[in-house]
């Protein structure tokens, strides 16, 4: 039995939203200091570190700066129409929510063709976003409440500067790629090819003579294989790094919604909705593979799992299914429906 409760606690709002804000902190951190120590273990110049992270961060500073222009552009998105009851209604919530969220410039609306229900924000300043619904959004049956706490939520991605906090992840983990890939070969150099070789030493009284010329300094192909092994996994840490500081801005978005609102629980149904409809969407393969491409623009992971199969299985199952999340943009929506219980000060309703 539920206590459906659609009260507001204003002190564990403000506690999760200092949390979520030292994660972000944290994680961007972490990315920074990876890539500077390893311009310094390497050895590499000021001014070179500079060069690099100029060239390859051309990619993300450009998505960044056209990123509103961009999915605009892939989404298909249009003004709405003044004819269009669900439209206006789309307007009149944003309207109503804009002075609550202390932004200077007004952030136009759009609408999306697209039938999958989402709605999603961006640009590179608060002063040059948007936000979206999609016609999916419109024709899911969320009541104005719901809607109203969808809307929050990419309005609270606007007020943050997400999109900026996304990219400056992507530019130091481009240029803690590059400058692995330029000092890795030399720090194995020395191990597998001239000079003292103490492990060629080692391993010179333990293999055959034709073995031993997979280690041969003219070979190389053993030090190319770890280079390649601890290049994948600092790659993977970086990855992991970055979606920690998506998961981390999601729920603050979830957090300054509720404040705004003042209704976590509208948030909470709302969320379950969108799940809901995706959950049935699955045996439609070609919708989930256009989803695949977009899901840093979804309001919840279009393939997020039931419940009950996130819970069951072995020990093997559960690590595999952790493992899987940490790839993920969004928190569960079990996760974020926990969340925005406890800013209720009760248990929001759980649909079926």
């Amino acid at each position: 039995m539920h206590n459906h409760s659609h009260g507001f606690d204003a002190a564990a709002t403000k506690r999760r939203l200092a949390s979520t804000w030292i994660k972000t902190i944290l994680g961007m951190t972490l990315i920074s200091a990876l890539a500077l120590s390893s311009l310094i273990y390497f050895g590499l110049s000021f001014s070179y570190g500079v060069v690099l992270l100029g060239l390859w961060s051309l990619v993300p500073i450009f998505s960044w700066y056209h990123s509103g222009t961009l999915v605009l552009k892939l989404m298909k998105c249009r003004p709405p129409s003044p004819h269009n009851p669900d439209h206006q209604r789309l307007v009149r919530l944003v309207e109503g929510l804009y002075p609550k969220t202390g932004l200077k410039v007004h952030p136009p609306v759009y609408i999306s063709p697209m039938p999958l229900p989402n709605a999603f924000a961006t640009g590179r300043s608060p002063a040059t976003s948007f936000i979206a619904a999609t016609e999916g959004l419109l024709h899911l049956g969320l009541t104005d409440a719901e809607l109203e706490a969808v809307l929050a939520h990419e309005l609270a991605h606007v007020k943050c500067r997400d999109v900026s906090i996304g990219s400056f992840m992507a530019v130091m983990g481009s240029l803690f790629a590059i400058v692995l890939s330029a000092g890795l070969p030399g720090l194995f150099r020395p191990v597998f090819s001239g000079g003292e070789a103490p492990l060629l030493d080692k391993l010179s009284d333990k293999v055959t003579k034709d073995k031993k010329r997979f280690f041969l300094p003219d070979g190389g192909v053993a030090g190319f294989i770890i280079m390649l092994i601890l290049f994948y996994f600092v790659s993977v840490l970086t990855k992991i790094l970055a979606l920690f500081v998506s998961r981390c801005r999601e729920s603050s978005a979830d957090i300054l919604a509720s404040q705004w609102t003042g209704n976590p629980c509208a948030l909470s149904t709302a969320l379950q909705k969108i799940q809901n409809f995706m959950r049935r969407l699955r045996p439609d393969l070609r919708q989930l593979i256009i989803t695949r491409g977009m899901k840093p623009l979804f309001i919840v992971n279009a393939f997020d799992e039931d419940d009950e199969r996130r819970t069951s299985g072995g020990v093997g199952e559960r690590l595999s299914r952790w493992w899987r999340s940490l790839g993920e943009h969004h928190p569960p929506v079990e996760k974020r429906m926990k969340e925005l219980d406890a800013m209720s000060g009760g248990t929001c309703e759980r649909l079926h």
